[in-house]
């Protein structure tokens, strides 16, 4: 390598000259210098990476992003835009999720609070912290995160803006995490579209043998008044329903071994027909409450935040009519095992897959056909 010239006047004595020359520190150094130029950006060593992290002011990020390599080319690029909606989306996307930005309106007094409306429900109770924490750590100082939801999402009632049966007296719907500050209302729903087999009606006591072409008026039971074109069969369903003695239901959870984890009380139990607008849907069939002459018993039950949390649930099946053993509240919502007579009789067991959770409700929504 050519040696730099040396820096002396030029009234040096050659010895000088030589002497410069030959202790100048650039003869060994300048080849590592020119080789150092842009290592730390095109694939800097492991050693060099907490150093980088921290000239970069990423260390906050370390928790959620623990991949350096990772850090140090998405966090760059989080750094120029953060304090934006943009560097929400950037870092949500780190951990998988995605998320609309809800602020309050202009009328509220706490303005600089915001919600995150996600893309689905958590895919693990630890993923909340990580999205709070970078939705906190993204956007600007006066800004705070407190709830995100997805699912179910009830709000706090607002006189003179809000409906009183949609919402809630004085708080959002949600719950928190032990060790976070942010509320999350999450809500799964459940399918159950069942035709009550002949061991279901016996276990009821309503069975009524086929009618065949027999005359209304005929069985155990007095036919209900049905229009004359209706057939015997759709007579004896209508009759067993009218029939049924319906009181507090209960959706019974169980696990893989068949041992019941919770009862939950059903929150709407209602004999109903087709209805394009009705209330209630199963299958994209709608369906609303009748009087008199329907076929069809819809059940609907929901969870509240942390019934059987930590539990995984294989079936579900309906109670019809029970009430809490003794020891436990009439008006009890939530029931342990032990909490209904075993003897009861059960319907509708149905195969599910629910990870109960602290911040989940599950609706389960049965429709029974007589």
């Amino acid at each position: 390598m050519a040696r730099d010239p040396h820096l002396l006047p030029d009234n040096a004595q050659p010895l000088e000259i030589a002497l410069s020359l030959a202790t100048a520190p650039s003869v060994d150094v300048d080849e590592a210098v020119v080789g150092l130029r842009g290592i730390k950006l095109r694939n800097p060593p492991p050693s060099f990476l907490p150093y980088l992290i921290y000239e970069y002011g990423l260390g906050e990020l370390t928790p959620y992003l623990p991949n350096l390599y990772e850090l140090i080319g998405e966090g760059i690029d989080w750094q120029r835009i953060r304090g934006t909606p943009a560097s929400v989306d950037l870092a949500l996307s780190w951990i998988g999720y995605s998320a609309e930005i809800e602020e309050p309106s202009i009328r509220r007094w706490r303005w600089n609070l915001f919600q995150l409306a996600l893309d689905r429900v958590r895919d693990n109770e630890i993923d909340l912290s990580r999205i709070e924490g970078v939705a906190q750590l993204s956007v600007p100082v006066r800004s705070y995160f407190w709830r995100g939801f997805f699912g179910y999402d009830v709000r706090a009632l607002e006189y003179g803006w809000n409906r009183w049966s949609g919402s809630i007296w004085g708080a959002y719907s949600g719950a928190r995490l032990p060790d976070g500050q942010a509320k999350w209302s999450f809500g799964r729903r459940y399918e159950v579209d069942h035709v009550l087999a002949d061991d279901d009606l016996v276990s009821l006591d309503i069975y009524l043998p086929p009618a065949g072409d027999a005359p209304l008026g005929w069985g155990p039971f007095p036919w209900p008044a049905t229009p004359w074109s209706d057939s015997a069969a759709r007579g004896r369903s209508v009759a067993m329903l009218e029939a049924l003695d319906l009181g507090t239901s209960w959706a019974v959870f169980r696990d893989s071994a068949g041992d019941v984890i919770g009862y939950r009380r059903a929150r709407a139990v209602h004999p109903v027909k087709p209805a394009v607008d009705g209330e209630y849907r199963v299958g994209g069939l709608g369906l609303s409450p009748a009087v008199s002459g329907a076929t069809m018993l819809y059940v609907e039950a929901m969870t509240g935040f942390g019934d059987g949390a930590g539990s995984l649930a294989e079936s579900v099946s309906f109670i019809l009519n029970g009430v809490p053993a003794s020891g436990y509240p009439a008006g009890s919502l939530w029931l342990p095992p032990g909490g209904l007579d075993l003897n009861l009789p059960e319907i509708g067991a149905s195969p599910i897959s629910i990870e109960f959770g602290r911040t989940v409700r599950e609706r389960v929504c049965a429709l029974f056909r007589f």
